[in-house]
């Protein structure tokens, strides 16, 4: 009877922490959905370079949160390349997750560069 509690009380154990792998991958391939998202949403060719960082969260997804910080590269050299970091944010198990995405992107449209002085 020993054996067998012991048995059933590792299984448990073990399935409790496959589940959680599980439910972390989920969270995870959400997350990095919802960054494609924000690109599509808010492309850098319409942000105001006057605030580089910008944040919101999604209506339709719950406890996600997100945060995009964008640098110029070089303006004079490379007028339209910009490197920009985007996090998606959420709770998980009472503990604050993340996934972030660091890129460069060409936007030789973006208002910043086509602006007049």
């Amino acid at each position: 009877m020993l054996i067998l509690s012991i048995g059933v009380t590792s299984m448990m154990v073990a399935m409790t922490r496959c589940l959680a792998v599980v439910r972390t991958a989920r969270n995870r391939e959400v997350a990095r959905g919802l960054i494609r998202r924000v690109d599509i949403e808010h492309p850098i060719e319409s942000v105001d370079m006057a605030e580089l960082s910008e944040s919101g969260d999604f209506e339709d997804v719950d406890g996600y949160v997100w945060m995009r910080d964008i640098l110029m590269v070089d303006e004079e050299e490379r007028p339209g390349l910009f490197f920009v970091t985007t996090r998606i944010q959420w709770s998980e198990r009472g503990r604050d997750a993340f996934e972030e995405i660091t890129t460069y992107k060409y936007a030789p449209d973006a208002e910043s560069i086509s602006k007049e002085f």
